[in-house]
């Protein structure tokens, strides 16, 4: 996990772990009023800062906003951009001083920099949609808005594929004991209240990777099977949360198959993304049961987006750029105002699609990917729905004492086709044939019941 300023908000550390990984150079930020239309033209400021660690973010958000300039003046419609550098001593100035319909105003990417336009009043003469996971208490869709993803919207992506999809009812957590991984379980075990399911949870000391296998004991209390040597564990629950990056995925889902737990849905974060995207991961077999959320999906981006450089904040800064034109404000309207036209915005989205509630508070419905030997790709529900039957087959054949394969080492029960080492030398993705199937046609073995395949304690 890469270093941060302390001054960063831990309920921003999930995308600021997204973005640190894009190491695509970035153009300088332009000056402010870099961008003029005719008089009378539509304005929208984006007010972010064009030095120090988050300048990289705010060049890719501004990228976006000229895209979207770029489309609206093909189709005839004019657009005047202003930009304005939060790192200056003068900003709040500076925005104060643009013409009263320049209304509408992307900013911040810091809870610092929102706590000082707050305290200026700047926010009762501006309407602020920040692109921060969360606002002060009663502060959002009364003071500002939010366009950007929270935390919460990952848990509920995650829960309603887990329990909706897949049908799961029991949950475990295994967690790193520091303000980020308590804050997301806390609210997991919220949600899952709300819905009545417990959930079952230990904590594992993040910077001692030594106590993870005894930590992960604790949660799934494994015995010996009837080889006499087969951890067969005594896991209450279906699906794990993890809310850790993905540097640290490896040695944790190795503490969970010492402890001889294969058979978990893992429930990641989208801190997962940066170790994943654009990369291979030799290793993939061991997460086919895992899935985790994000906002980017470069599958269904829109034509001015169809580049290897786009990402997230790339589309964020299209997305709000478009959604601020649609609002058509020249001036800062009531609160109640603001959230109704926010709410009746009708826009096709490249990013996940953000909605407004009566209140004011956002909601981004995430997609869900799941981990290949290419990286990341979205979810498929049918050939997860395969691989979990495969694991779980598999699994109940080891924990009797039973083999996996036959004489000649072929599975007993066939599975999730794995590339050669040589494939992944040579770059699997230009191999592997692009439609693949996730799992071979599955053994008629009748397949045990998931409660029937871990047998009890004596």
């Amino acid at each position: 996990m890469t270093s941060k300023p302390a001054h960063i908000p831990i309920l921003l550390l999930s995308a600021l772990h997204v973005l640190s990984a894009c190491a695509v150079p970035a153009p300088q930020a332009p000056s402010p009023r870099a961008v003029l239309p005719p008089p009378g033209a539509p304005c929208v400021v984006l007010a972010l800062p064009s030095s120090g660690p988050y300048e990289p973010i705010a060049s890719k958000i501004n990228r976006g906003a000229k895209a979207a300039l770029q489309e609206l003046t093909r189709r005839g419609e004019a657009l005047r951009l202003e930009f304005i550098n939060t790192e200056g001593p003068h900003w709040l100035a500076e925005l104060s001083a643009l013409p009263r319909e320049c209304a509408v105003v992307g900013s911040p990417l810091q809870a610092s920099r929102y706590d000082e336009a707050r305290k200026a009043g700047v926010t009762d003469h501006r309407v602020f949609f920040t692109f921060l996971p969360s606002l002060k208490a009663g502060d959002e869709g009364t003071l500002a808005w939010r366009f950007f993803p929270s935390p919460q919207d990952q848990i509920d992506a995650l829960v309603v594929f887990a329990t909706d999809t897949l049908n799961i009812r029991t949950y475990g957590a295994f967690y790193p004991a520091d303000a980020f991984g308590e804050r997301m379980t806390a609210l997991l075990e919220q949600n899952l209240a709300a819905r009545s399911i417990f959930l079952q949870k230990v904590s594992y000391v993040p910077d001692d990777a030594t106590t993870w296998n005894s930590a992960a004991a604790v949660l799934l209390h494994p015995v010996i099977g009837p080889d006499g040597r087969t951890p067969v564990p005594q896991t209450a629950f279906e699906a794990l949360f993890l809310p850790d990056s993905w540097k640290n995925m490896d040695r944790l889902t190795t503490s969970l198959l010492y402890n001889g737990e294969d058979r978990l849905v893992l429930l990641g974060t989208t801190l997962w993304e940066q170790g994943l995207s654009g990369r291979l991961i030799p290793n993939a077999d061991k997460f086919f049961l895992a899935v985790f959320p994000g906002a980017w999906n470069a599958d269904v981006a829109p034509p001015d987006l169809k580049t290897q450089a786009s990402d997230f904040w790339v589309a964020l800064g299209y997305d709000f750029t478009r959604f601020a034109v649609n609002l058509g404000f020249t001036w800062r309207p009531s609160a109640m105002e603001v959230s109704s036209k926010a709410r009746s915005v009708q826009m096709t989205w490249s990013m996940a699609p953000i909605f407004w509630d009566t209140a004011g508070m956002a909601h981004q419905k995430l997609w869900l990917f799941q981990v290949t030997y290419m990286g990341m790709t979205p979810l498929n529900v049918e050939s997860f729905e395969q691989n979990r039957s495969v694991v779980l087959q598999r699994a109940s054949l080891r924990m009797q004492g039973l083999s996996v394969v036959d004489a000649q080492s072929n599975p007993l029960v066939p599975g999730s086709s794995m590339p050669t080492q040589n494939q992944i030398d040579a770059g699997w993705q230009k191999t592997a044939p692009q439609n693949q199937p996730a799992v071979l046609p599955l053994s008629p073995t009748p397949k045990p019941s998931y409660k029937l395949s871990l047998p009890q304690a004596r």
